[in-house]
């Protein structure tokens, strides 16, 4: 609604045209945007808050419109009920199938829209190769519409300009740019472009810095095979056998591979149980003779479910889970013709909510996650000795295992797109009464924070609405940068028709103008006034009539 009509941005002139036609001064109204809820407002109220409408990244699908007007309408009791919703309806407001068919007071929908359905705007940025001295960072331009534009683009280090460039469609919708910038600590870039129509998806904020190291402690047998996984570079990888651990540093860890032990003793299971609490995830890999009723009591303890039995038959590794967070960003498309790995012994498991990641040719379970609030507990089924099974030789080993480490902490991305739903996990310690801080030139918050050994989760709900970078702060000290950024969905004009979709209630109509909503709702209060009037006459008429009838011999 920031885009512009004939009469300025979509937003501020129906606003305008609100406060020109809103005439009737007994009439309350109440505003509902995708962030704000203004009650029963008198004419001076809401022109206040119209003259002081903000725009907002919150995104609201037409669908829960209907449901909150319609919650509205229950409230109501005698009252001219009308509802009218203004928009310009673009297709990400269907994010589920509109259903009209439940409305149940008199709704009118204005569609607004732009004089112009061209917008160029700067879609994503991603990095390609990255070597000791230089990052080459790609920035993905995007129009609404094929153009031959050619748009001037521009990197920022915080306020600095350090490179600019051209995008230049060529008959296209996507083009492609490419800065380097050096191979530093931290890099804070601010990506422009020039597009005058609409402007909140111009600037694009990005934060490169030094990765944390992910803390993965393996118990059990040595494997080779793990620490080619988990590099020095990326991760603190250690091994020791469960007679030699350190029960001490257990809390300091990511990740915790359980490594084909055969039993798990108490005083593990119950390290294992905090560690788990505090948002640190497992993998079990059991042992050929693993003791059932061991591993039992350590899963029921975790409320995961039992392992139910051992069985030594040889089945292909065939099915994959592509949804699944794990494995979902690893493969460009379904891989159909790889070569399967397989394992002659592997346990089955009657676990209460684990999801598959990979299974056997049978539908059996190879590798599962079961999730909680702020951790992950990973099953394989197998031993990974060579003997029993070659999974540690084919092309899944890598990303698995990679991952299963990388999804143990949610380390810092280039950017975040605002959302109620963003997490981030800030490696670091604090002491209970302490709390991390977010802030930047504007504004300063504290977010909801789940508070691990080893670091701290954390929420951002409905705390930013603006883009830009923000710092976390443990007390004065600052932690990290993070960038955020409004959510594109917006920025390829692509609007609904949303005529054929009230069809089916008479209830719901179309309106052609904001003039002509008022002046329904003008016509509406007129008569109903004046049935008022009337009904006000006909008892006064039936009273005169009865006392004619009492006291005259008629």
């Amino acid at each position: 609604m920031q885009a512009k009509g004939e009469n300025g941005e979509l937003l501020k002139n129906i606003a305008q045209h609100i406060i020109e036609n809103n005439q009737n001064t007994n009439n309350n109204i109440t505003v509902l945007t995708n962030n704000s809820n203004f009650q029963n407002l008198d004419e001076n109220s809401l022109k206040n808050e119209l003259i002081n409408i903000k725009y907002t990244p919150n995104n609201l699908d037409l669908n829960t419109v209907l449901l909150q007007l319609n919650k509205r309408k229950t409230l109501k009791t005698n009252t001219l009920n009308k509802n009218i919703i203004i928009s310009d309806f673009q297709v990400s407001t269907n994010k589920n199938k509109i259903d009209f068919t439940n409305v149940n007071s008199t709704t009118q929908l204005l569609q607004v829209t732009p004089s112009n359905n061209t917008n160029i705007f700067i879609d994503s940025v991603f990095i390609t190769t990255k070597n000791i001295e230089e990052i080459t960072v790609n920035v993905r331009i995007k129009s609404s519409k094929i153009s031959n534009l050619s748009v001037p683009v521009s990197l920022f280090e915080s306020e600095k300009l350090v490179g600019k460039s051209t995008a230049q469609f060529k008959n296209n919708q996507s083009k492609t740019i490419q800065f380097t910038i050096p191979n530093t600590t931290t890099f804070n870039g601010k990506i422009t472009l020039v597009d005058n129509f609409l402007t909140f998806d111009n600037d694009f904020y990005f934060s490169v810095s030094a990765p944390s190291k992910i803390n993965v402690l393996s118990i059990g047998k040595s494997s080779s095979f793990l620490a080619k996984i988990y590099t020095e570079n990326e991760f603190n990888f250690t091994t020791t056998p469960l007679p030699n651990l350190n029960y001490n540093t257990l809390q300091n860890q990511h990740l915790i591979l359980l490594n084909e032990l055969e039993n798990i003793p108490q005083e593990l299971v119950d390290n294992l149980l905090s560690f788990s609490k505090n948002g640190g995830s497992i993998v079990i890999i059991p042992a050929i003779n693993s003791n059932l009723n061991s591993y039992n009591s350590f899963l029921k303890t975790l409320q995961i479910g039992t392992v139910t039995s051992k069985i030594e038959q040889e089945h292909q590794i065939t099915t994959i889970n592509y949804s699944h967070p794990l494995i979902k960003d690893v493969f460009e498309k379904k891989v159909t013709n790889f070569q399967y790995p397989t394992a002659s012994i592997y346990f089955e498991n009657a676990f209460y909510a684990s999801t598959d990641i990979l299974k056997f040719d049978h539908n059996s379970t190879f590798i599962s996650s079961t999730d909680f609030t702020n951790s992950s507990v990973y099953w394989v089924a197998s031993p990974l000795e060579k003997n029993t099974s070659n999974f540690t030789q084919s092309s899944l080993i890598v990303p698995v295992f990679y991952n299963f480490a990388k999804q143990s902490l949610h380390a810092s991305q280039l950017y975040y797109t605002i959302s109620p739903t963003t997490t981030i996990d800030v490696a670091t310690s604090i002491e209970k009464d302490e709390v991390l801080t977010v802030s930047n030139t504007n504004t300063k918050f504290i977010p909801l924070q789940t508070i691990s050994q080893n670091k701290v989760r954390l929420h951002f709900e409905n705390n930013i609405l603006k883009s830009g970078f923000y710092t976390i702060f443990r007390g004065e000290n600052a932690i990290k940068t993070i960038a955020f950024n409004y959510n594109r969905t917006e920025s390829n004009l692509n609007y609904l028709n949303v005529a054929p979709l009230i069809a089916q209630n008479e209830k719901v109509s179309m309106a052609t103008s904001l003039e002509a909503v008022f002046k329904n709702i003008h016509d509406e209060q007129k008569i109903n006034w004046l049935f008022k009037w009337f009904l006000a006459f006909s008892v006064l008429f039936l009273f005169i009539e009865m006392l004619i009838l009492k006291y005259f011999n008629i």
